[in-house]
């Protein structure tokens, strides 16, 4: 009795190590270079909306969503930030990504508003934030958003965040397959093995 104890728990402990191994084996093999490749496409495929500059800070990345913030000059030498990011739709039951061009918090709308036109990059967007009595906020089939969602500083009707919604399933072939990859794995294992690179780089770095 004891001995097929014994056997049993060792099964297990080997069972374990084996599945801890094959967890590291395809975060850092799988989960990590697919997630990275969407980020980068990602990118590509929101530069349709957004002009995001050379030389900026690196973007913040999560499992969650990508952001970038950078500042921007006006004519008049005047400077104010800007925030972008965008959901990264790791998750299979996600179907829409949202991207959202804001003001920082206590940004100054009128400068806001100064520099959307160096930094939106679809027309009917920039139209749609610069006038928002007029705004056209349907979907654009050809930069592939399905609408635009605007928010408005009531005293001065300007645009302090602009936000486009894409279907995620729209975002192009080479996007599709990859989040295909992911969608293999369960929400909760997906989040494990995510984490698992940034968690193993950090134990071993100190």
């Amino acid at each position: 009795m004891r001995k097929r104890l014994l056997i049993i728990v060792a099964v297990a402990i080997l069972l374990l190590i084996a599945s801890i191994i094959w967890a590291i084996v395809v975060s850092f093999t799988i989960i990590k270079p697919t997630t990275e490749s969407i980020n980068q496409k990602l990118v590509q495929k929101m530069a349709s909306v957004v002009r995001i500059p050379q030389g900026i800070l690196p973007p913040s990345y999560d499992i969650d969503q990508t952001s970038f913030f950078w500042e921007m000059e006006t004519l008049e030498k005047e400077v104010t930030g800007v925030r972008f990011k965008y959901q990264t739709g790791f998750f299979k039951n996600q179907n829409k990504i949202e991207a959202v061009l804001e003001m920082p918090e206590n940004g100054d709308p009128a400068l806001f508003n100064k520099v959307l036109p160096a930094v939106i990059a679809d027309g009917q967007s920039l139209r749609a934030a610069q006038d928002i009595e007029k705004a056209d906020l349907s979907a654009n089939q050809m930069v592939g958003y399905q609408q635009i969602r605007l928010a408005v500083k009531r005293e001065t009707k300007q645009a302090t965040k602009i936000i486009w919604d894409f279907d995620k399933t729209s975002l192009g072939e080479d996007l599709n397959r990859d989040y295909a990859k992911l969608e293999r794995y369960p929400t909760f294992f997906f989040k494990i093995l995510y984490s698992l690179p940034n968690l193993i780089v950090s134990f071993f770095s100190g």
